[in-house]
């Protein structure tokens, strides 16, 4: 992996490590207004979805764990730790977050995200019955131990049938059956079940701060919260960077990752529109308030802003 790669990755890294302190911070010294329960809670869901392989990342041997490991710890740690502080926090201003009367509205709004993400992973993903023809998991194991000399894999082996990434059909009818055909969701092994866990996850990051951004549009007044809005920006920041390490390793390797970068594009461009949205509002807000003002003052002096009729006398100071 080439130095540029490396270093975008890196800084993507730090962050989404960043992300969720931020945010802590935020609610410990000003309170849960303005914050979303369900997207936090969507977090803890993808993050414990996105880092399920522990086998693939985390050495059992703890004292060789490397950077890439203890940044995946402390981000699905702080993913946690925003709960539990909205909990904690309100606590001592004597509520819950989550009341029996809204429970189940947090619940349903979640499912309304989980679920799409769910599907679109189900059949995008890096695994034998997915429909993005990439990924190394639909490969005989003889293929990684002597390779083919020929970039065209399928035809240099004779591959079963199985070990094709599946296509749809060009019927409308037949490819909305075969997407939503249950026999590679039964079929599925432990390695896929991860695969399409990741996916998800993916897909499903790229929506979960939009209950966050619709919270916060419809909180926001005269001020915009600093905090709170430089946690969401340290997570598109954080896909931005992953995009362009991504970029950088096509470049260099060509490996490309669709599931990935579209999902990462998606959540960046999401972020760029509520900005604009917050800024925009808090700008038409503050107008609003500066023409009600000036309404007041020609209510109370109908002379305002009006040029004076009497002369201004002029006093001679100067000696004579």
């Amino acid at each position: 992996m080439s130095y540029p790669s490396c270093f975008a990755r890196h800084v993507a890294d730090v962050a989404a490590v960043l992300t969720h302190p931020v945010l802590v911070g935020r609610i410990l010294r000003r309170g849960n207004s303005g914050i979303s329960v369900t997207s936090q809670l969507l977090h803890v869901v993808l993050f414990s979805l996105r880092y399920a392989d522990t086998e693939s990342w985390l050495p059992r041997n703890l004292m060789y764990i490397q950077w890439p490991a203890i940044a995946r710890i402390i981000i699905f740690g702080g993913a946690i730790a925003i709960p539990i502080a909205m909990a904690y926090r309100a606590s001592t201003e004597g509520r819950i977050i989550l009341s029996r009367a809204n429970t189940s509205r947090v619940l349903s709004e979640m499912l309304i995200y989980m679920v799409p993400a769910f599907l679109i992973a189900y059949r995008f993903n890096y695994t034998c019955f997915s429909w993005v023809e990439n990924g190394s998991f639909c490969l005989p194991p003889q293929y990684f131990l002597n390779p083919p000399e020929d970039t065209d894999v399928w035809d240099d082996w004779d591959l079963p049938e199985t070990w094709h990434p599946q296509t749809p059909s060009y019927s409308p009818f037949s490819t909305l059956l075969d997407y939503f055909s249950v026999r590679d969701l039964v079929n599925m092994d432990k390695r896929q079940a991860y695969e399409v866990a990741w996916s998800t996850s993916i897909f499903l990051a790229a929506i979960a701060d939009i209950p966050q951004y619709i919270t916060y549009y419809r909180h926001v007044q005269k001020k915009v919260d600093w905090w709170l809005v430089s946690s969401l920006a340290l997570a598109a920041l954080s896909r931005t960077f992953y995009m362009v390490h991504w970029v950088l390793r096509y470049i260099g390797f060509w490996s490309w990752d669709p599931v990935g970068f579209v999902g990462g594009l998606v959540q960046v461009l999401a972020f760029l529109l509520f900005l604009v949205l917050v800024v925009k509002k808090v700008i038409d807000v503050l107008s609003e308030s500066n023409k009600d003002l000036e309404a007041q003052i020609r209510e109370f002096d109908p002379r305002w802003g009006q040029g004076s009729e009497a002369e201004i006398p002029v006093v001679d100071v100067e000696k004579k």
